[in-house]
């Protein structure tokens, strides 16, 4: 299964105070289901990561980012930055650009204000106020398209990236199984319960 393309749907939307990142939880290879996969990890206490592509590669190079951040942190004191953190990354994608099978990934910030970053696996980044990956992308991007809006409130903002992912699990084969919810801000990351999503999703 690691060797092989995987389809998925991730997004990224910047909101009035802070980022939502969002995925489908369904792993597939070819015409096969194996079940949930969490593609949302914590790069550090103010960025997070959407992931889609080979399961191996992705998995490896967030680890190495993870690694990367935490060492920087120890030896300097200081935070690194989310631009920082896109500029490494992008080196390392570039770098093994030749032996990578296909991936790309959504990096969500909060320093002193939300920043989302997409990346390629040849190495490019390019920011945006929302972005998204996989294969039920066309769908996700056409919802954020029509409805996207500048300043928008936290509740607002969740009930855009799950209406998203939503529409992309009825239309992309590839794409299913619940929708993840996390959100980066001046707080710092924290992965919301499929209860609190719920209650947001509820609200008026």
């Amino acid at each position: 299964m690691d060797s092989i393309k995987t389809g998925t749907t991730t997004l990224g939307l910047i909101y009035k105070d802070g980022v939502v990142l969002a995925a489908d939880r369904r792993v597939s290879a070819g015409n096969l289901v194996f079940g949930h996969y969490e593609k949302i990890a914590k790069l550090s206490n103010s960025m997070g990561i959407t992931m889609a592509g080979s399961v191996a590669d992705v998995q490896t190079l967030i680890k190495i980012m993870q690694s990367e951040i935490a060492l920087y942190e120890i030896r300097s004191g200081n935070k690194m930055t989310t631009k920082a953190a896109v500029g490494l990354f992008a080196t390392i994608l570039f770098n093994n650009r030749f032996s990578l099978i296909g991936s790309g990934f959504i990096v969500g910030g909060y320093d002193t204000k939300p920043e989302i970053y997409s990346l390629e696996t040849a190495g490019s980044k390019l920011p945006d106020r929302y972005a998204s990956i996989g294969s039920g992308s066309v769908v996700a991007l056409g919802v954020l398209e029509s409805e996207y809006k500048d300043d928008m409130q936290e509740e607002d903002a969740i009930k855009l990236a799950h209406r998203a992912i939503s529409t992309a699990i009825k239309r992309d084969v590839y794409t299913g199984d619940g929708v993840d919810v996390v959100l980066v801000d001046k707080k710092g990351y924290r992965k919301l319960s499929d209860a609190e999503v719920s209650k947001a999703l509820a609200s008026k």
